[in-house]
């Protein structure tokens, strides 16, 4: 990455790719009603966090992240917390909004979704620090795919899409969790295994 950006414009660009992760998230988990679309799908994201969030009072995407932290979080609503941001930024995409592509609009929910879970449930001290970290491994990872295979479900099916999202994120959880490059990469091709 630094043989094309300096240190600074890498920064300012993962930033810019997290705040919009982080307000797919949000949107997702605050809007109710139907998918557009006309087959009347109604969305699920608004339900289940309105049940996990509680009674928590916030008004922007940074007290939301730190309403959650100060939440109990059980075990058995740890699943709950991540399925309920990945479907949010699904749903998001689903009605046209705005996501990133990671590695594709169809598995975009996946890296903010474990990435989330990382900074709200795993890691309450966790800094934008652990984003850049987390988004340059999952990038890397995915970068692997695309150069030795593909990430598009035309050509792969689901696997290249939801398992290649899906070892983006196992390898970058992995990193952020104090793995060794080994690990990372075990942990990656576990992901992709499992979806085989």
């Amino acid at each position: 990455e630094k043989s094309l950006r300096s240190e600074e414009a890498i920064t300012e660009g993962l930033r810019s790719v997290w705040q919009v992760m982080l307000e797919s998230m949000y949107t997702g988990c605050h809007t109710e009603g139907t998918l557009p679309g006309g087959l009347n799908v109604r969305r699920r994201a608004f339900d289940s966090h309105k049940t996990l969030i509680g009674d928590s009072q916030y008004s922007t995407t940074e007290e939301w992240v730190e309403a959650i932290r100060n939440t109990e979080v059980k075990f058995r609503q740890i699943l709950k917390w991540v399925s309920c941001f990945a479907l949010a930024v699904n749903e998001v995409n689903a009605s046209l909004g705005r996501v990133v592509t990671a590695p594709t609009n169809g598995s975009a929910g996946v890296i903010p979704a474990v990435m989330m879970y990382y900074m709200v449930i795993e890691n309450h001290k966790a800094t934008f620090a652990d984003v850049r970290q987390f988004l340059l491994v999952a990038g890397e990872i995915g970068s692997l795919f695309k150069k030795g295979a593909t990430i598009s479900a035309a050509m792969g099916g689901c696997q290249a899409e939801i398992g290649v999202s899906s070892a983006m994120a196992a390898g970058a959880l992995t990193e952020l969790m104090g793995g060794t490059p080994d690990q990372v990469l075990m942990a990656s091709e576990i992901a992709m295994e499992h979806h085989l």
